[in-house]
């Protein structure tokens, strides 16, 4: 099991409901979510329930979200504040899903690449024989380079079941999977299943 990762800049350690204020602030964000703004978290219950699914994926599997916290100031941003969150969760078909998602104030300074490479690194080191992927939106280029930049292979592009659910918008979106590896026709259909 992975308890805390360290890069110079970043502390990723584990989510507890503690987190459950600072986490609904950012998944709360409407700007967190304007690639897919169905999904934003309307309330705190929502945000602690996305916790308590990562404090089971550390007891079951090892490794779950965590808090992303600065160890040393970044531009405005001062130390010890909770910027995001990133991790891989196990999914049911024994993959892993890497992700990340931080707080506005955070965005720019490279923040996700850091934080995201520990993240990919854990999960590989906890279960190395379990493939690493990541689902996209295609509109949300910053995402994709970031896991461009981690080296991670583009192993499906496709019209997702989701839909924006904005406002005036439900048209469906193109969605990226990217894996660490080749995937299993099996495992690559159950990632694009996810929507």
């Amino acid at each position: 099991m992975t308890d805390e990762l360290f890069s110079e800049r970043l502390l990723l350690r584990p989510l507890t409901l503690d987190d459950v204020d600072d986490y609904f602030r950012v998944y709360g964000d409407a700007r967190t979510w304007q690639h897919l703004p169905g999904r934003r978290h309307t309330n705190r219950g929502e945000s602690a329930r996305a916790i308590e699914r990562s404090m089971l994926s550390r007891r079951t599997a090892g490794f779950g979200h965590c808090a992303v916290v600065l160890r040393e100031p970044v531009g405005a941003l001062r130390a010890g504040m909770f910027v995001g969150s990133a991790g891989a969760a196990m999914l049911e078909f024994d993959a892993w899903n890497l992700g990340y998602r931080f707080a506005p104030e955070a965005w720019g300074n490279g923040l996700a690449t850091e934080a995201a490479g520990l993240a990919l690194a854990a999960a590989q080191s906890v279960r190395p024989e379990t493939p690493v992927t990541a689902r996209v939106l295609t509109n949300n280029r910053s995402s994709v380079r970031v896991l461009e930049r981690l080296g991670l292979e583009l192993a499906w592009q496709g019209a997702s079941s989701a839909t924006a659910q904005g406002p005036d918008d439900t048209t469906h979106l193109e969605r990226l999977v990217f894996a660490d590896r080749a995937l299993d026709d099996a495992t690559l259909e159950a990632v694009i299943a996810l929507g």
